[in-house]
């Protein structure tokens, strides 16, 4: 019988082992055993188990369940997952994995992270895309705000100059100045004046919220 070997079986797995082959073995294997539990122990009861041919065979089950174990270990860095995929599906992907000369998940991994950068991409765009919407809005708001200001301040300016000039059109057709017209007359020609000021300034001011809309 060949001598048994069990630097297969790691440190932090002789527990796992143990609790797997107490389940499959003869019970005569663990029976008299008054051993401290540890590493030690259990390579003992594995080099018992494999002086028999069904028990070189148990060995080999343990083995291979301890790679699946350990493939789906989160500390591997993967993790099992089970899905169905449409028959078609299936076929391309076996194609893709021949043609690359690559595995199934390894095909699957790809096209999944390929997905995933290409989603952070998209969000990253909408994001700036967002930001600067934003930022145009706020530009747009302000540059409206300064206009308005801008023609109330025109309107006040404007107004005081057409009064003066009214007044001083009516004191050459009442007497010399200083004024001494018709201070009623004189406001209500200034208020028909700024309605033709006021409507040419409301088209200035349509146009400029137009293009603010724009921006947005």
């Amino acid at each position: 019988m060949a001598e048994s070997n069990t630097k297969w079986l790691r440190q932090n797995e002789w527990e796992w082992a143990e609790v797997y082959l107490r389940k499959r073995a003869p019970r005569e294997i663990f029976l008299g055993r008054f051993d401290n539990p540890g590493y030690a122990r259990t390579a003992r009861i594995i080099e018992d188990i494999e002086q028999t041919t069904e028990g070189m065979k148990l060995i080999e089950r343990l083995k291979n369940a301890l790679r699946q174990r350990r493939y789906r270990s989160p500390s591997n860095g993967k993790q099992a997952c089970t899905f169905s995929l449409p028959t078609k599906t299936v076929t391309r992907l076996r194609h893709l994995a021949n043609k690359h000369e690559q595995t199934e998940t390894s095909i699957v991994a790809a096209l999944i992270d390929g997905l995933d950068d290409m989603t952070k991409t998209q969000q990253a765009r909408e994001g700036q895309l967002k930001k600067t919407a934003q930022i145009e809005r706020q530009v747009a708001n302000q540059t409206k705000s300064l206009l308005k200001a801008q023609l109330e301040e025109a309107m006040k300016q404007l107004e005081r100059q057409v009064e003066l000039v009214v007044m001083w059109e009516l004191s050459l057709e009442a007497a010399p100045p200083p004024f001494e017209g018709d201070e009623a007359q004189a406001r209500r020609e200034v208020d028909k004046r700024m309605k033709g000021v006021q409507r040419a300034l409301r088209i200035i001011a349509a146009k400029h919220a137009i293009t603010s809309e724009r921006l947005i």
